[in-house]
């Protein structure tokens, strides 16, 4: 299955994108789900709920955190039970550890969002090498120059974590689908989601037509192989 794990939408602020055309978005460009992941909190899950049921296509929950160091993806199993982060960290920027643990806490896993894209505030960079508990590295951000994607591809060889991929979608319907994460198998769920992240069974793919019209599928960083072996 191809999932954009990294989508924001109106309740990102800066974002005017709605649900309901970020799916229907997605399913025109071939995915088989799409993540969305606003920043810092989760309040748009009834509506991606809604629109999950009633356009038949597979729309999940997640978040996008800015820590003290860097943005982190946060994907849970049950996100309806996950507290506000105010509630759980106080006044931002959050720590980075806490905020792992954390999630870790919850049933949830952590993926580095582009680590090494300087223009955020507050960037994590080499800080990836110090951390517990990361699942995977957002290796493959189709909106991040290639530098910036080369160096945490190279980060998450180093450390053996899987790479995934995203549009990290939020000017534009257009970014929708330039990139990607294929799983191995079959995602239903947030729950599913996580499991499979946790165990590696993903890959970044960059997504693309030839000159024929035809989808070009390019796998970066690591990846299972047909056996499901790292």
């Amino acid at each position: 299955m191809l999932i954009d794990l990294h989508v924001h939408s109106r309740h990102t602020p800066g974002c005017a994108l709605a649900p309901l055309d970020v799916v229907r978005r997605a399913r025109a460009a071939g995915l088989d789900g799409v993540v969305f992941t606003d920043m810092n909190h989760m309040e748009g899950l009834p509506e991606i709920r809604e629109v999950a049921r009633a356009e038949g296509f597979l729309a999940l929950c997640g978040m996008e955190i800015a820590t003290d160091r860097g943005h982190y993806l946060a994907y849970f199993p049950e996100p309806e039970k996950v507290p506000a982060l105010p509630q759980v960290f106080g006044t931002p920027p959050w720590p980075v550890g806490e905020v792992i643990a954390k999630v870790a806490s919850l049933g949830g896993v952590v993926v580095a969002a582009h680590p090494y894209d300087r223009t955020v505030e507050r960037p994590g960079g080499d800080i990836v090498f110090t951390l517990d508990g990361l699942s995977a590295i957002e290796g493959l951000e189709s909106r991040r120059r290639p530098a910036v994607n080369d160096l945490a591809v190279e980060a998450a060889d180093h450390m053996g974590l899987p790479c995934v991929g995203a549009s990290g979608a939020k000017d534009s319907l257009a970014e929708i689908g330039k990139a990607a994460t294929l799983f191995r198998d079959v995602v239903r769920s947030e729950a599913d989601l996580v499991a499979q992240i946790r165990s590696g069974t993903v890959h970044a793919v960059a997504i693309g037509v030839t000159p024929g019209g035809r989808r070009d599928e390019r796998p970066r960083g690591r990846g299972p192989d047909r056996h499901g072996r790292r």
